[in-house]
């Protein structure tokens, strides 16, 4: 799948920049099947934020407190 230039940025704030913290768990194969599925960081970041809330999922990805990826 080609990714738009706005999902290229995404993959690259997701894999981990110089103005961000990695989440964890999440490498590059990760965040690029991520982004072909869902299309979009805060896409991406909603359904961990989802997850993260049902008490009876086990915890996968750790979003840092503060990942500014706007």
């Amino acid at each position: 799948m080609m990714l738009t230039r706005l999902q290229f940025v995404d993959l690259c704030i997701l894999c981990g920049c110089d103005y961000t913290k990695n989440i964890g768990n999440i490498g590059p194969t990760k965040a690029y099947q991520l982004i072909q599925k869902y299309g979009s960081i805060e896409r991406v970041l909603k359904k961990i934020e989802l997850d993260n809330e049902n008490p009876n999922k086990k915890r996968k990805y750790e979003v840092p407190d503060f990942f500014p990826y706007e």
